[in-house]
């Protein structure tokens, strides 16, 4: 990879990962509710998730899935389900206590939680493979070591996502006082719930063929 394929690799990446989708939204919904902190522990979900996509498109699962509709729309259904499921565990889950230890067995539990639940957001995403995979061929010259490409790609996919991962876990965590009361928080919860069920929805679509 030359440096100006680089650069342009990294521009391409940092507006795909700006874009706000599922990992984004659970990012700010995760912020608001439980603080900076928290939600960067979950996006370090996403981000190893992101890491794995990178791998499984080196080894080409994702140029398999582009040519097999019949896998693609299985993993489709599975990653849409998985967030309507998100989306409705958060419509009902309940208003959070911030002021609990952050050293305590349950925080500790709650921290592995957000990483799984952030983790299989993007990994059962296939939308976000196929991505990988149109992009990194675009980025690869086969003339140089493939190992070492894949980790440039995948440690500067990492740290721009979670650069903007904070940035948005910050934003969002000026706004917390909003959500002090338990209605407000009931109310963020049932709105970040309805927009985790529209992505689901959105995802699980058949794909016009037109």
């Amino acid at each position: 990879m030359s440096f100006d394929q680089y650069w342009l690799y990294v521009f391409v990446t940092s507006v795909f990962m700006l874009s706000p989708g599922p990992s984004v939204i659970l990012v700010i919904s995760n912020s608001v509710k439980l603080g900076t902190k928290q939600a960067m522990i979950g996006a370090l979900g996403n981000i190893v998730a992101f890491q794995f996509l990178v791998v499984l498109s080196a080894l080409g699962l994702g140029v398999i899935l582009t040519a097999s509709s019949y896998f693609f729309s299985i993993l489709k259904i599975i990653g849409a389900a998985y967030l309507v499921y998100l989306g409705l565990k958060l419509w009902f889950s309940l208003t959070v206590n911030r002021d609990c230890d952050v050293d305590s067995p349950a925080q500790r539990i709650r921290q592995a939680s957000l990483f799984k639940q952030a983790f299989w957001v993007t990994f059962s995403n296939p939308k976000a493979l196929v991505y990988v995979s149109a992009l990194l061929p675009q980025f690869i010259n086969p003339d140089q070591s493939l190992l070492s490409q894949i980790l440039i790609i995948g440690l500067t996919a990492a740290l721009i996502q979670f650069l903007i991962f904070l940035f948005y876990a910050l934003v969002a965590g000026r706004t917390k006082q909003l959500f002090q009361n338990e209605k407000n928080q009931q109310a963020f919860n049932r709105f970040s719930g309805v927009t985790f069920i529209g992505f689901g929805i959105a995802l699980g679509l058949p794909e016009n063929s037109d």
